[in-house]
């Protein structure tokens, strides 16, 4: 698999060329791509800007990569939108951190000519050249199907009570994660109930105070489902300041302290997207989008669940080290 996604994108860059003759095509060497992604202090998104700095690297493109410090700061990715679109880049390449705020600015500079590739999280607009994300229901459904799973391996059955927590309402991929949970619970596990998902209001340090209310409130709780990478860490880091390796627990992506608690049984199952190669595309469809190439306007770029076992045998190294793994690319 070494270089696949090179070959693949040099060849559409190649079928490109014949596409686009007779329109104004522009070398990649010549081009200046806007990344914004939605956190500077989130390990997840520097893997994603890692991987659109070595695509820049390998076609030659100026990669103008900002954004906010924390996901919490709408208005500061609204912002840096504003200044990417003054610059007039070739293409624009966006994860917005809510469905609705980034629309006015995303639809500007298509109406603009700057094509705009819009990478983890949807946008409320049809005004786009391609998406690129994880099918985030689908992750909601997957970690129902783990949380059964792990919840039969320790306690015989698939029941009982089970909480769930998301960093911060009205993000769409995270709406689409607590979604794809609880319809697939209502669906197959009728035995296990789902309490009221909890909501961190988008700040670091509120799930561990969460985790600590309903482990306290609920002596018969049963399971954690944590859907992204801050609440699985804070999660994790409660559950170790208690001693607990008896719940089932499910997160999402791969935290420093998600990864400790696999490593030392205290999550079950972690669901871990792939956003180096979503980085790496992003940047590529951004290309792609500004010589005029049709390509598929919704791309699922997938997602695998990391288990212990994967953990022992490195299985997981390509997906739990990517920036180590991807360095001699």
């Amino acid at each position: 698999m070494k270089r696949l996604i090179v070959v693949l994108m040099m060849g559409m860059l190649i079928f490109s060329s014949a596409l686009v003759w007779a329109a104004p095509a522009v070398p990649p060497s010549q081009m200046k791509i806007f990344y914004i992604v939605k956190a500077s202090e989130s390990e997840c998104w520097q893997i994603v800007l890692d991987g659109a700095d070595k695509a820049a690297k390998h076609f030659g493109v100026e990669l103008i990569a900002q954004s906010a410090t924390s996901e919490s700061d709408v208005a500061r990715q609204v912002s840096i939108l504003e200044t990417a679109i003054g610059m007039e880049p070739d293409a624009i390449v966006i994860a917005p951190t809510v469905a609705d705020a980034l629309v006015p600015g995303i639809e500007q500079a298509m109406d603009a000519g700057i094509p705009v590739i819009i990478i983890d999280s949807a946008a409320n607009t049809d005004k786009y050249v391609a998406y690129l994300a994880s099918d985030n229901y689908k992750i909601g459904q997957i970690a129902a199907d783990e949380m059964a799973k792990a919840l039969e391996k320790k306690f015989g059955k698939a029941e009982g009570k089970v909480a769930g927590v998301t960093f911060m309402s009205g993000v769409g991929s995270l709406e689409a994660r607590k979604a794809g949970f609880l319809d697939r619970i209502e669906e197959k596990y009728p035995d296990i109930q789902v309490l009221e998902f909890k909501d961190a209001q988008g700040k670091q340090g509120n799930t561990l105070a969460i985790t600590q209310d309903v482990l306290t409130g609920n002596p018969d709780l049963k399971g954690i489902f944590a859907n992204n990478q801050y609440t699985g860490d804070e999660v994790v880091r409660a559950l170790d300041m208690a001693g607990r390796k008896d719940l089932a627990v499910v997160v999402v992506d791969s935290g420093p302290q998600e990864l400790w608690g696999l490593e030392n049984g205290y999550v079950d199952g972690m669901i871990v997207q792939k956003p180096w190669n979503m980085g790496y595309a992003g940047l590529v469809y951004g290309i792609l989008g500004r010589n005029q190439v049709p390509v598929a306007k919704d791309i699922d770029t997938g997602v695998v669940v990391i288990s212990p076992e994967m953990l022992e045998t490195g299985e997981a190294d390509e997906f739990l080290k990517p920036i180590e793994f991807h360095k001699d690319w």
